[in-house]
């Protein structure tokens, strides 16, 4: 904009030439015989001046001294320089701004083009192998070791024997220790624990707590050289289908960190289990189904979703010989949440009636009818087959041969389904209202929980 105003200016300015400009004396280049006829004939010179003087007249203003001096003064061509001067200055500026913007610029662009090619440049390996790598060294093997007597020699020495091999997951660190997570019943009447980490490196471990209606226990090793744990997945979140990573020590230490995939087949699986192998079902397990191959060995072991990240701690599978590809996982949320009590208080304190219960299905039906006087519609719940003294039942005014079939509106059709009701729904302190039934007649009792 300033050189389009200047030049603006300069051609709207008054011109103004000095007529004195035009009144010099005329040279001729002509021979000296030329020159001396044009001497002799002044008047016809004079004309001649007369004549232009007019024409320029025509076209030219003729302006007298003071018009000139402001027409045309002196500081007009300062002010003029000056204003070249910082047009110079300003294309200057203008062209190294543009220099350094498109340095910039080029920078810029290399530096994106970088950060894309390291986003868009493909892993060698797959999203499956990346999970594994990242958590392979974080499970554990976990050799339950027992004292045995020495059959041959006979006598009284026992000396330590591996019972059985499981899996185990570092879950916390401290500056100190290592915790792993694993399965009750991999530890279970152990004499010494040992740990075996991905780097064959061993561990005693000692047991911070366990809960066998869970079946999880926490151990606690030397930290050393551990500096990485496990990663939590929301178990609520997974989708069947998703992808199952089963990593684990089956069989014997020869396979540790051993790895099979799947998918998750089932969620909220309501699984009864026999903890003390006395062929009658204890508790119903809440778990994850997946077709990822679960043999003696992985329990305790991590199921992985392909983010690295922890969905479950391998648990049990079915094993008929008919059956393929039905194992069972304890879902992240509850390990979470089971492992924090644990760590603090080494136990779970549950809820407790103070009473032996009996599956009604399990006890001669027609026998029970007839001393109970039990109504023909009642076919199921649990019989009290013993009370305990100062217990809650016994507070609450209940007897032996009573037939429990709700506590508050839940119906109660067998003793893992009591179980559950009591661990899952109630805790110590609850008011619960319990529906039985006593020489044919349907009651209820009001219990405080403790």
């Amino acid at each position: 904009m300033e050189i389009l105003s200047f030049f603006v200016e300069a051609i709207m300015k008054k011109i103004t030439i000095r007529k004195a400009d035009y009144r010099r004396k005329r040279r001729h280049f002509f021979d000296k015989e030329q020159h001396d006829n044009t001497a002799d004939e002044p008047e016809q010179e004079e004309a001649e001046l007369a004549s232009t003087e007019e024409r320029v007249q025509t076209t030219i203003v003729e302006p007298d001294d003071k018009e000139q001096e402001e027409s045309i003064p002196h500081t007009d061509y300062s002010e003029a320089d000056r204003q070249m001067s910082k047009l110079s200055f300003g294309w200057l500026w203008l062209m190294l701004g543009l220099l350094l913007g498109i340095l910039l610029m080029y920078l810029f662009s290399m530096l994106f083009m970088k950060q894309g090619k390291d986003e868009i440049e493909p892993s060698p390996y797959s999203k499956s192998e990346q999970a594994i790598k990242k958590t392979q060294a974080d499970v554990v093997s976990v050799i339950n070791t027992q004292k045995a007597s020495d059959l041959l020699e006979k006598t009284d020495e026992t000396t330590p024997e591996e019972i059985g091999i499981g899996s185990g997951v570092i879950y916390k660190l401290t500056e100190k220790y290592a915790y792993i997570i694993t399965n009750y019943h991999v530890i279970k009447g152990a004499e010494t624990i040992e740990v075996t980490m991905s780097n064959n490196e061993k561990q005693v471990a000692s047991v911070v707590g366990t809960d066998i209606w869970t079946d999880m226990a926490v151990l606690k090793i030397p930290k050393g050289k551990i500096t990485d744990k496990i990663a939590f997945a929301d178990s609520n979140s997974v989708s069947v289908g998703e992808t199952a990573i089963a990593i684990g020590s089956p069989l014997s230490q020869a396979f540790a960190g051993s790895v099979s995939q799947g998918i998750i087949s089932g969620k909220n699986r309501s699984v009864p289990v026999d903890f003390d192998d006395d062929g009658e079902y204890d508790f119903e397990a809440n778990v994850l189904q997946t077709d990822a191959a679960i043999n003696p060995g992985n329990s305790g072991g991590a199921l992985i979703n392909d983010d690295g990240k922890l969905i479950g701690i391998n648990a049990l599978k079915i094993s008929l010989d008919h059956v393929e590809g039905i194992g069972f996982a304890i879902p992240s949320n509850e390990v979470k949440e089971i492992a924090v009590i644990l760590g603090d208080k080494g136990k779970i304190k549950r809820p407790d009636l103070g009473v032996i219960l009996e599956d009604l299905t399990h006890l001669e039906i027609d026998a029970v009818r007839a001393q109970i006087n039990l109504p023909e519609s009642v076919d199921k719940g649990v019989v009290i087959t013993g009370i305990e003294g100062n217990s809650t039942a016994e507070e609450a005014g209940l007897l032996t041969k009573d037939v429990i079939t709700k506590i508050d509106d839940i119906p109660v059709e067998s003793l893992v389904q009591f179980r559950k009701v009591l661990y899952y729904n109630k805790k110590i302190g609850d008011d619960i209202t319990i529906t039985y039934y006593r020489q044919g007649k349907q009651q209820k009792a009001q219990a405080k929980l403790k």
